[in-house]
């Protein structure tokens, strides 16, 4: 019940019980004269002390137009305002439509692309295993001072930073597990499959042996440089066991995230240099220790469960 009819029911309780006069009732209740003064006339005339809610604003839109707009929606979430105006019957302003649009919850938003996944991809997906000893491994490229950075300034003062036409960019490896890490490895090279071996040899073997004996296992994705014969014909030699991982699935590799953590702190710091950046770099690595990285790692199963519920489709995480 909304304060104004409180009031009324409030003046009326009063008048009946006596108290007829608008000042009495205005002093006692702390209601305005004037308010106290229109529902005694109300009263006398015996109109309904009830707020009778108006006709308001016709609305312009049918219901058979708010109906088409979710199916046109709904069959092509593509559709631009503009499009969906011309197939209403009632001629209707983009912003009449672009605030129906609101009221129904929708938002034109940039669409996120995503690897396509086959049907053989969603089932390799939903597979479970033993995560302990998984080595996650992965290769990406950081580029110099690139990102969103925010400094603080004064109001007016311009935000200049400098950037360069051919930004330096590095490529690094590195691979995580429940127990510790590889070494980092930071070079400009392009990646090929001999280049891979040697990474491989320098940066993992002597470390997963270490942690796990020959119990290891190593997860890569299915680039062409991971798995051609000759990267092929290397690891059966000297990698003890292999997963079969679902091509087009970064967002299952728990070292992605890491990686996001590594790139994030690089925006905190500028650069001026390529020898800056993998100091950095490595600096950075250096600080993620095993109880840093083990909630990445043990992360799987849920990551897994989510995929399951998902039906197999790319999660959030």
């Amino acid at each position: 019940m909304k304060a104004q009819e409180k009031n009324r029911i409030r003046i009326k309780e009063l008048f009946d019980a006596g108290i007829t006069k608008a000042t009495e009732i205005s002093r006692r209740l702390a209601i305005p004269e004037r308010t106290v003064y229109r529902v005694l006339e109300s009263i006398s005339d015996k109109k309904s002390l009830t707020h009778k809610k108006g006709a308001g604003r016709p609305q312009i839109l049918h219901k058979s137009d708010r109906n088409r707009i979710m199916a046109l929606v709904q069959h092509n979430p593509r559709i631009t305002l503009n499009e969906c105006r011309a197939k209403l019957s009632t001629p209707v302003a983009k912003s009449t439509l672009s605030e129906e649009m609101k009221r129904r919850g929708l938002q034109y938003r940039q669409a996120v692309r995503i690897p396509a996944l086959s049907q053989l991809h969603i089932t390799k997906r939903m597979r479970s295993q033993n995560w302990s000893k998984v080595f996650f491994t992965h290769e990406c490229s950081i580029w110099m001072n690139s990102g969103k950075i925010h400094v603080w300034t004064k109001k007016g003062q311009p935000i200049n930073l400098p950037t360069f036409k051919h930004p330096s960019k590095l490529h690094i490896w590195g691979g995580i597990s429940v127990m510790g890490k590889t070494n980092l490895k930071v070079f400009t090279e392009n990646f090929n499959q001999e280049r891979y071996k040697t990474v491989l040899n320098e940066c993992l073997i002597q470390e997963a042996n270490a942690l796990y004996g020959n119990q290891w296992v190593l997860q890569e994705d299915n680039s062409p440089i991971h798995t051609g014969n000759a990267a092929e014909a290397w690891k059966q030699e000297f990698v003890p066991h292999q997963i079969d991982w679902p091509s087009n699935s970064p967002d299952l590799n728990p070292i992605e995230n890491v990686w996001a953590v590594l790139k994030k702190r690089l925006l905190k710091k500028g650069f001026t240099s390529s020898n800056e950046l993998k100091e950095a770099i490595l600096e950075i690595w250096n600080t993620f220790d095993p109880e840093f990285l083990k909630p990445f790692c043990l992360s799987m199963d849920k990551r897994i469960r989510l995929c399951i519920k998902g039906g197999g489709k790319k999660i959030n995480y």
